[in-house]
């Protein structure tokens, strides 16, 4: 029997980097003011933030739970599917893996952030009224931390409930991270463009994550006696 060096899906794994690499070379250029896609972000922030500025003060503080809340939702819905899928190798497996690129997505986001060094609207825009208090001036806004971590946890979702056929699983996690992401545009923190770029970001990474991780999550997934031994996960 051959061994294979890579997984099979791996032309798939390299797709989604490029296509993260892609978002960041569109949305996260050093020059902000060269950027149409960015000054429309920019208009649409503002006609976002004209919309909360009548808001109550403590909007602010709910549009932040609803971020922290939506990214636990998130977590616990990958363990439903796990626990769903405990039977099966190559729902854990996949589950596992991808899952993993929440954590991936989360460190990775913040290096982009360190090199982007994109000032947040709340700072950069004058005249501007945000929900939530802004984040000092070194907490970069390029890409959407928060909007990274849910997508990843909505792709280990979707991928964990293709296996386990859990379609309803697998939409509700993804209307969930678009309001995690939604809800920093609408707390001022984050341009659209962040959001969109950590959605997409986020996802390609967990997708790049299955791809790599599943083959070694299917030999740990049985070594510790969990799965279904005589049925065949996919390699992804």
């Amino acid at each position: 029997m051959r061994t294979r060096l890579l997984p099979r899906h791996w032309p798939l794994g390299l797709a989604a980097l490029i296509v993260a690499a892609g978002i960041l070379a569109v949305f996260g250029p050093a020059d902000m003011a060269s950027n149409p896609v960015i000054g429309w972000s920019s208009s649409l922030y503002r006609d976002v933030d004209a919309v909360t500025a009548s808001w109550p003060a403590g909007a602010g503080t709910v549009s932040d739970l609803v971020a922290e809340a939506g990214l636990v939702a998130l977590a616990l819905m990958l363990a439903v599917s796990l626990w769903w899928g405990r039977g099966d190798t190559r729902t854990l497996a996949v589950g596992l893996a991808a899952g993993a690129g929440a954590a991936g997505s989360a460190l990775a986001t913040l290096a982009v952030k360190s090199v982007v060094t994109e000032e947040r609207p709340c700072t950069a825009l004058p005249g501007v009224h945000a929900l939530s208090e802004c984040p000092p001036l070194g907490d970069w806004s390029f890409p959407s931390n928060h909007s990274g971590i849910s997508a990843a946890l909505a792709t280990a979702v979707v991928l964990a409930g293709y296996a386990a056929r859990r379609t309803w699983m697998s939409v509700l996690a993804c209307v969930t991270a678009v309001i995690v992401g939604f809800s920093r545009v609408v707390s001022g923190v984050h341009y659209p463009h962040d959001v969109a770029a950590g959605l997409v970001f986020g996802s390609c990474i967990a997708l790049a994550f299955a791809v790599a991780l599943t083959p070694v999550a299917t030999i740990v997934v049985r070594r510790v006696g969990l799965g279904s031994p005589q049925r065949e996960p996919a390699h992804y």
